[in-house]
């Protein structure tokens, strides 16, 4: 015997499943997705094998932070699962904070000075 809210429960959990699955996919940045390349350097392939097996290059080349800022995002993708070699951190940073630092985007690089 079947029940008539079980059929109509059914319905919606599939619905449910299947809207959070299409949510999922459309989130989630293709690692191949095109962009702009990552500039030449000695930790160029070190950070494109690290970060782009999880979102494109443009993730990376269309931020500009400070070397902290960095550091920090680099702490949040090792959470995510993100193997950055401690023996190449202080590198990857100086590539990252290089090319994709505050003065590459024409942002100040030192604080202003607020009042007195």
């Amino acid at each position: 015997m079947r029940f008539p809210g079980i059929c109509l429960f059914e319905r919606f959990f599939a619905a449910c499943v299947f809207l959070f699955a299409f949510i999922s996919l459309a989130v989630a940045q293709a690692p191949s997705a095109p962009g702009k390349p990552l500039p030449p350097g000695a930790m160029q392939a070190k950070v494109k094998a690290t970060c782009t097996q999880c979102h494109s290059a443009s993730r990376i080349t269309e931020q500009h932070m400070t070397r902290q800022q960095w550091s920090k995002q680099l702490e949040k993708m090792e959470g995510l699962g993100a193997a950055v070699p401690a023996v190449d951190r202080n590198a990857i940073l100086t590539y990252l904070t290089k090319n994709f630092g505050p003065a590459k985007n024409g942002a100040q690089t030192t604080p202003r000075k607020v009042g007195n």
